[in-house]
C-alpha cells in the first residue's frame, strides 16, 4: 500500500502500458502491456530521497539481511552526487524491472526524476529490462540470469565486463 501524504493509503497504480507478471530472469517483472515506442518513458522509478550516508547505512542492513538469508536485493538508485532514491517501497512498480546484459531499457535522471526510458520499440508482451550499472563492489553477490550474449553472469556495469571475465579467467 502507498502512503500518500496527509497518512492515507493507497495501491500502487499501474500504468497502462505495462503489466506485472512471473519473470523468467527473476521473481517477478514489468511487461509492455502494448508495444512501446523508442525514446518513450514507461514508468518513473520512485521512493523516498535519503542522503549518501542514509544510502550507506540502509545498504549496510541489506547486507545483514542477506547474511541472515533474507532479501539482499538492492532498491537504491543514485540520484546525483548528494542524494539516492530508496525504491524498497511497496508503491515503487518500477523495481520490478529486472536487470539484462542486452536491456532493451535505460535509466535517465530527468529533473531530478528517474525514468525508465526505451531504448528501442519494444513488443507487447516483452519484459522490460535495464542495465542496473552495479560497480565491482560485492559483484560476486549478484550473479546474473539474463542469459544475453556476453553476459559475464553477474550483474555489473557493462563496461566493467571485461574486468570480471580476467578476474575469473584468473589473470587479475
Amino acid at each position: 500500500m502507498k502512503r500518500a501524504k496527509g497518512g492515507k493509503t493507497g495501491r500502487a497504480k499501474i500504468p497502462a502500458t505495462v503489466r506485472l507478471g512471473r519473470s523468467g530472469l527473476h521473481g517477478y517483472g514489468l511487461f509492455a502491456r502494448a508495444a512501446l515506442a523508442r525514446g518513450a518513458q514507461i514508468i518513473e522509478y520512485v521512493g523516498e530521497r535519503i542522503t549518501k550516508a542514509e544510502a550507506d547505512r540502509r545498504d549496510e542492513q541489506r547486507l545483514a539481511r542477506l547474511a541472515a538469508g533474507g532479501d539482499g536485493c538492492v532498491y537504491i538508485y543514485e540520484l546525483n552526487q548528494r542524494h539516492d532514491i530508496d525504491g524498497r517501497v511497496p508503491w515503487n512498480l518500477a523495481r520490478r524491472i529486472n536487470h539484462s546484459c542486452a536491456p532493451n531499457c535505460e535509466t535517465q535522471v530527468v529533473r531530478g526524476r528517474i525514468w525508465i526510458v526505451a531504448l528501442r520499440d519494444i513488443p507487447a508482451g516483452e519484459e522490460l529490462t535495464y542495465d542496473y550499472r552495479f560497480d565491482l563492489t560485492e559483484w560476486r553477490d549478484h550473479p546474473c540470469r539474463c542469459g544475453a550474449p556476453g553476459c559475464v553472469g553477474y550483474i555489473v556495469n557493462r563496461r566493467l565486463h571485461w574486468r570480471v571475465r580476467r578476474i575469473l579467467a584468473g589473470k587479475l
